[in-house]
């Protein structure tokens, strides 16, 4: 009799590359007289009001229709609740049937024997990479074999948590395709979610080995390069709106990152690619190879810039090569660019957080992303915490909030300055990049003082801080801000243009060295607003630091098309005054150079 086996997953984006995965290796090695597979999507729970309960009953419906032999949970944070009541549904409701969990919230033997110790409905716990795992469980549940042999497995014996020895590394190069048309067609899904982020990965783990990261686990290994070429084509050449790809970096080695940026370039017609660069990767030729692919970087990883927490971390972690590559990705990359850094790790504290907030800004970062300390599963922070003074908030969801160095006072009034940290960023993007580039100016201790998500008008503060010249750049920033977010709370169109005959005509100490300038940061940093400004106030030319950046009109706008990413002030000079046939065109190509000359603040005079 063939056995019915369901595995079922929850996400975001409605789409699961590891269950995607296990779908095919399944389809591949397992006899369907033996077992016959289903996947299902659990959707999301929406609203609480409205569908209290609503969203169990699609799944319910299911299970009693289907009547499984066998279900299996692809668990993690995000749905570990939800799949316990899930868990406990199918027990009273379906007795025989035999329930699994595995995914990364069981990829430790810790918390799989815990799992089992605090769930009494569920049977059997998967470890660690399961391609290959699964299949070999189904077919020993199908023949109603001995489970002893399945590597990986916890199970009860005697009402005890016994551990199978951990399964080895997947092989790579054995799995089989899953981005075809015959094994996944993609419009399902895109119709399922119109924005989705289709997860990819042309590799395994990590060089680094820190001890709070999933990705430290398993062996370093690649997928070949041609089974890369075949799927990143079948996903391009589709249009699909936007790809991840998940390596912790890129491509593993900078050559395969190369070759990788060539491929994606080939067939990208329009598909935001994001990639996780490796610092020491970033050169020039790699930032303008990422460029030419449509690649967008998702964040660098600072976690802490602190010796002693990196040393505790296990976390190698060069800050020049950091900030070197930063500042290459900043003058050179098409879009902005953000940092994490992690609370409560253990040897931080909160000025070490504060420290690391200005080692992101000095390095040339646009946007800092806070997260809280999780000890995941399989890490060193979750398997040994006592050892590092880790205390979690709860097993699960393995939330720390004390660790050696780190008390709780400390995580507390770290995650208030995160806070305020992020208000800045997220109300007035423009003071932020001011602030920045006012010389010799604490950036994070500013954002806590101004505290923008609780004070109503920080301009007294600014006012009283600052000498007269900063603080009028400060409060011309904050003005540009609100009059940005005004116009979008009333209209859709754009903030007030520029107009052409508004033109540089004096450029601050502060620029940078023009011919080094690289043209484009104008199109992605910078947005021209005089007349968003009070009309005494002179305009600014104002670096974006994340808002929407708006057009010009005219010849300016034109010399503004020609640049290229990569191009520096004086090839774009060259180029643009070459092709100026009169007198006024050069004029314009004069005043849009002065324009370039700055990757701070510019003074604008004009009849603004």
């Amino acid at each position: 009799m063939t056995m019915k086996a369901v595995l079922v997953y929850s996400n975001d984006d409605g789409f699961s590359l590891g269950v995607e995965l296990i779908r095919a290796v399944v389809a591949e090695r397992v006899s369907p007289a033996e077992v016959e597979h289903r996947v299902w999507l659990h959707e999301d729970v929406g609203s609480l009001t409205e569908d209290y309960l609503g969203h169990y009953n699609a799944f319910m419906a299911k299970v009693f229709d289907y009547r499984p032999d066998v279900i299996s949970f692809s668990a993690f944070v995000w749905n570990h609740d939800e799949f316990v009541r899930m868990g406990r549904m199918v027990r009273r409701h379906l007795p025989h049937c035999r329930i699994v969990w595995g995914g990364a919230q069981t990829n430790s033997r810790r918390m799989a024997a815990h799992l089992l110790r605090e769930y009494p409905w569920l049977d059997l716990v998967l470890r660690g990479e399961a391609e290959d795992t699964y299949s070999e469980l189904l077919e020993h549940l199908a023949r109603d074999a001995d489970l002893g042999s399945v590597r990986g497995l916890t199970r009860r014996v005697d009402g005890e948590p016994v551990h199978n020895d951990d399964p080895p590394d997947v092989d790579l190069s054995t799995l089989p395709l899953v981005f075809t048309e015959e094994r996944l067609p993609l419009e399902p899904i895109l119709r399922r979610r119109s924005g989705a982020v289709l997860a990819y990965e042309t590799g395994r783990g990590c060089r680094q080995k820190c001890r709070f990261c999933l990705y430290s686990a398993p062996k370093l290994r690649a997928f070949p390069m041609e089974r890369i070429e075949r799927e990143l084509a079948y996903l391009l050449d589709a249009r699909i709106p936007n790809l991840r790809v998940c390596d912790a970096h890129l491509g593993i080695s900078r050559h395969r990152a190369m070759e990788i940026f060539e491929i994606i370039a080939a067939h990208n017609r329009g598909t935001v690619v994001d990639v996780y660069p490796d610092v020491k990767h970033v050169d020039l030729e790699y930032v303008r190879a990422m460029n030419r692919a449509g690649c967008r970087v998702i964040t660098l990883g600072i976690q802490s810039s602190d010796s002693d927490t990196l040393q505790l971390a296990a976390r190698r972690f060069d800050l020049g090569r950091f900030a070197q590559a930063a500042s290459l990705i900043r003058r050179h990359h098409n879009y902005g660019l953000a940092a994490d850094i992690i609370i409560g790790m253990p040897g931080d504290n909160l000025e070490k957080v504060r420290q690391s907030v200005r080692f992101a800004y000095a390095s040339g970062v646009d946007r800092v992303h806070f997260a809280p300390l999780m000890a995941f599963p399989g890490t060193d922070f979750f398997e040994y915490a006592e050892e590092y003074g880790i205390e979690f908030f709860d097993f699960q969801p393995p939330l720390v909030v004390r660790s050696r160095g780190f008390d709780t006072d400390d995580y507390q009034r770290a995650m208030v300055f995160a806070g305020r940290v992020e208000a800045l960023q997220n109300a007035a993007p423009t003071l932020l990049r001011c602030l920045i580039a006012v010389p010799g100016c604490d950036v994070a201790a500013w954002a806590e003082r101004l505290d923008l998500g609780a004070r109503p008008d920080p301009g007294p503060l600014i006012e009283a801080g600052f000498p007269p010249q900063a603080s009028r750049l400060l409060l011309d920033g904050l003005a540009w801000d609100r009059a940005v977010a005004a116009q979008r709370d009333t209209t859709a169109q754009d903030p007030p243009r520029l107009s052409d005959d508004a033109l540089v005509e004096c450029v601050t100490p502060e620029a940078v060295h023009w011919f080094d300038h690289p043209i484009h940061l104008l199109l992605r940093d910078f947005t021209l607003g005089l007349e968003a400004l009070p009309p005494e106030r002179h305009g600014y030319l104002f670096p974006r630091g994340g808002a929407v950046s708006y057009p010009l009109s005219g010849l300016i706008m034109a010399a503004f098309e020609a640049a290229a990413p990569g191009i520096t002030v004086a090839e774009w000079r060259d180029k643009t005054r070459a092709g100026s046939a009169t007198e006024p065109a050069r004029q314009e190509c004069d005043s849009a150079f002065r324009i370039l000359c700055s990757s701070g603040v510019v003074a604008l005079r004009g009849d603004g």
